[in-house]
């Protein structure tokens, strides 16, 4: 059965499936810098018709992995360090601006719902603990880990969502030098040796939430500006 017989449900699947394999391969680099790309081509090398492809790539082109050099021409960002820091920086500016905003904004059911979210990642973390006390080097907490990311991912969506402002929120989603599942690859990865700094930085959180419960607009966005960037900093380095 070809992809374009499947139900709306199931092309989404093979294009979640695509989009992850295709992001693997430009990391991985048998994707190189400056390649150029097709749809049918990259479909053949994944076993899959042209539709998942299709919708993978325009995701992969909307956060400036792949680029579009025509009509029908694709190829594979080449970014600089430079460049690579100066979107770094933009996704910064923008968070820290989202945090300032959030203060002035948000209404109390918000801030509680992020409280409730800080809640359950400091529930999970403390299993985290407890299973790498116990076992030592033989703890395998990965999901426990993806499911702490995921909710501190949310605890910052929903300050964005907080401000209200849906042209912000669009040129925040622009300048994401990582998106949510490339961060999550990313945080499993260097979680064992770098712990102390992923621990710091979930602290973080909690201070953030505290600027925000005191409507506090420049602590918030100073707070914000220091998490990110060293969050941003990290990922970018490795």
């Amino acid at each position: 059965m070809s992809t374009d017989a499947l139900s709306p449900m199931e092309t989404t699947s093979l294009a979640d499936q695509a989009y992850r394999r295709l992001r693997d391969a430009v990391r991985a680099g048998s994707l190189r810098p400056g390649e150029k790309i097709t749809e049918r081509d990259l479909a053949a090398r994944l076993g899959v018709s042209p539709t998942p492809v299709r919708e993978a790539l325009r995701q992969l082109v909307h956060e400036k992995v792949v680029e579009r050099v025509g009509a029908r021409a694709l190829r594979i960002a080449d970014h600089s360090v430079s460049a690579r820091s100066e979107i770094v920086e933009a996704e910064v500016r923008l968070s820290a601006l989202m945090a300032r905003l959030a203060a002035r904004n948000a209404t109390d059911a918000q801030l509680a719902n992020l409280g409730e979210i800080l809640e359950q990642a400091d529930g999970l973390v403390g299993e985290i603990e407890q299973d790498v006390a116990g076992r030592g080097a033989h703890a395998d907490v990965t999901d426990q880990l993806a499911a702490v990311h995921r909710l501190l991912r949310r605890f910052h969506h929903q300050v964005e969502a907080a401000v209200g402002n849906p042209v912000l929120d669009g040129l925040l989603q622009q300048a994401r030098a990582f998106s949510d599942e490339e961060r999550l690859d990313l945080t499993i990865k260097l979680a064992p040796e770098r712990a102390e700094a992923f621990r710091r930085r979930f602290r973080e959180h909690r201070s953030l939430l505290d600027a925000l419960l005191d409507r506090d607009e420049e602590r918030a966005e100073l707070l914000a500006a220091h998490h990110h960037r060293e969050a941003l900093n990290q990922l970018s380095s490795s």
